[in-house]
């Protein structure tokens, strides 16, 4: 019989864990829920994101919409209509950067999900598109 002793690392912001302390090192410098995070996508525009506490501002406070079941199931009615009211304003400030939106959204405790005039992965993958046509261009 084999017994090994083996360390675990964790995201101090998130579930995120692993096996290699220098990945976990490296994820919570970006995670999007650090209140103190970089944004990858906005270093790679030569932007300066925005302050995290401006953008939370903006948006609305989920608590007085939570609605909690006798199952424990959670919902949010009127929570959608009244983020999507902010995203504009939170598009502006963020620059448009998918990452910096999903950050706010998930530090603020707003489900995602209920936001229907964002995709993020849609929304990144168009970024990284643009942003690596920009770079090809100055090569050429």
């Amino acid at each position: 019989m084999i017994r090994k002793k083996a360390w675990r690392y964790y995201c101090e912001y998130c579930k995120k864990r692993g096996g290699s302390g220098g990945h976990i090192k490296k994820h919570e410098k970006h995670c999007t829920l650090n209140p103190n995070r970089e944004c990858g996508l906005c270093d790679l525009a030569g932007e300066k994101p925005t302050e995290m506490s401006v953008l939370l501002n903006i948006l609305p406070d989920p608590g007085p919409y939570r609605k909690t079941d006798e199952s424990g199931w959670h919902e949010w009615p009127g929570l959608a209509e009244a983020a999507e009211k902010a995203m504009p304003e939170l598009r502006e400030k963020t620059g448009e950067c998918p990452a910096c939106i999903l950050a706010a959204l998930r530090q603020k405790g707003i489900p995602v999900p209920i936001i229907d005039s964002f995709d993020y992965k849609k929304e990144s993958d168009a970024r990284l598109n643009e942003l690596n046509n920009e770079n090809a261009e100055c090569y050429y």
